[in-house]
């Protein structure tokens, strides 16, 4: 029986590639499953590929090729813990998430910041500007925004990266 195991390496953040790339050097096996997502700037959208689980390497090895992973490894912060333990994740569960990621238009990343009731703002697109309240999520929002102005009300549905958080409920 093999006493190797997936450990995760914590990292700074935006520094998973630079860890992933620094422990595979070291001919140690890494996984840092990816996913493709919208990003928007004020001028443009653009499909990008980000860590599905941001801040984190996974290393899979044994005690001596997870201490030879995380040292000198610039980006790398430390091993999760559990326990007072370095947190192990099984082996069905990388394979899981590598199944998963054969479909990945059927992933979706939550953003777990906002919640129903927070004042947002509107940051990109058509409604950019405008400011409304959360009335429902379902892996994007439906926000109800409120025209003052006019003193009209209609609801606009709108994906996380659209939008900010103004105040919380």
């Amino acid at each position: 029986m093999s006493s190797s195991r997936w450990f995760v390496i914590h990292t700074k953040p935006r520094n998973e590639k630079k860890v992933l790339e620094q422990v595979l050097v070291r001919d140690i096996e890494a996984y840092l499953p990816m996913i493709e997502t919208i990003r928007f700037w004020s001028d443009r959208k653009k499909k990008v590929q980000v860590p599905l689980f941001p801040g984190y390497v996974f290393v899979h090895g044994d005690e001596s090729e997870r201490r030879k992973a995380i040292s000198g490894t610039y980006g790398a912060i430390k091993y999760v813990m559990f326990q007072k333990r370095h947190a192990v994740i099984k082996d069905e569960e990388i394979s899981n998430i590598m199944i998963s990621l054969k479909a990945p238009d059927r992933i979706r990343i939550e953003d777990a910041q906002m919640s129903v009731g927070d004042l947002v703002e509107v940051t990109y697109g058509l409604f950019k500007g405008l400011k409304g309240f959360i009335t429902q999520i379902r892996g994007n929002y439906k926000l109800t925004v409120n025209i003052i102005e006019l003193n009209t009300t209609f609801s606009v549905q709108l994906s996380n990266a659209e939008v900010n958080l103004v105040k919380r409920l």
